[in-house]
């Protein structure tokens, strides 16, 4: 069966560029592409004339419709330049507030991941924090794969598993194993914690012999400097996707404001990958 991933486009440039990943993603696995362009209606309390109203509503429709007409076919210009014009395209557009017509698409035709460009509008700060992406990786039932503005597609060959060990989360590393299959990429997991605890090793060893044949390497570093381990060890080790169960993005706000303050841009090409818990 066909899988789905859904694409969520303003048709700016980090959406752009980040239709070039859900492209090779859904070569990889074996999927259809869903654009879905969402729009605003001019406010209503803004107009108190009713026929006026109704012909600002027409136009703006109408000049929505345009714009897609005009921009859908770029998007067919970017797979045919990377040779993968035969993935297949659905495009939807739906008028309302992005994120809950994000949210309902998703309902509705039950994509397998959804991925989405970010940006900020004065650094990196504003990429995940009050954004779309932000919002929908909070309330999507789906992996959700969010991709830096400056993002680089060079394949996928290290996934990095930030985890709290104690909470045995394996069905969702589980999930991430089976993504990392379809690009032959290893995984590290990784946590980061200020002490060691007594039982430590025993956890430890109990996710071990779980993903005893999965290409998994495990790492605790004992450091009250969480978001500095976490940024060097994505630098030392190449990672080319960070992976993090949902409720645990405090964590992944604080990473990458510290980030930020550091002046580490090599970090803000980093995608991100949300697992639901």
């Amino acid at each position: 069966m066909m899988k789905k991933i859904l694409f969520p486009t303003d048709f700016s440039k980090a959406s752009l560029n980040a239709f070039s990943y859900a492209l090779r993603f859904a070569a990889k696995i074996n999927a259809e592409i869903i654009t879905l362009h969402v729009y605003e209606l001019p406010p209503a309390l803004a107009v108190e004339n009713y026929d006026f109203l109704l012909e600002t509503y027409r136009v703006t429709e109408l000049t929505e419709f345009e714009d897609y007409k005009i921009e859908v076919p770029r998007l067919r210009k970017i797979a045919e330049k990377l040779n993968l014009g035969h993935i297949q395209l659905k495009h939807v557009l739906r008028q309302g507030e992005a994120v809950l017509e994000i949210l309902d698409t998703i309902k509705e035709d039950k994509p397998d991941f959804v991925v989405m460009g970010t940006r900020g509008a004065s650094g990196f700060k504003e990429v995940f924090l009050g954004t779309i992406a932000e919002r929908v990786i909070n309330q999507s039932t789906v992996p959700v794969l969010a991709i830096p503005e400056n993002a680089k597609f060079t394949g996928i060959k290290k996934i990095l598993f930030l985890a709290e060990l104690e909470k045995l989360e394996m069905d969702m590393l589980a999930k991430v194993c089976r993504l990392a299959d379809t690009f032959n990429a290893a995984i590290q997991v990784l946590q980061v914690k200020p002490y060691k605890q007594d039982n430590e090793g025993i956890v430890l060893d109990t996710w071990k012999e779980r993903f005893k044949n999965e290409k998994v390497h495990f790492t605790i570093i004992h450091s009250n400097a969480t978001e500095d381990m976490i940024t060097d060890y994505i630098s030392i080790y190449h990672i080319d996707v960070t992976a993090m169960v949902v409720h645990h993005k405090d964590l992944w706000q604080r990473l990458f404001l510290n980030s930020l303050s550091r002046n580490l841009a090599y970090h803000t090409t980093i995608p991100f990958l949300s697992i639901p818990s």
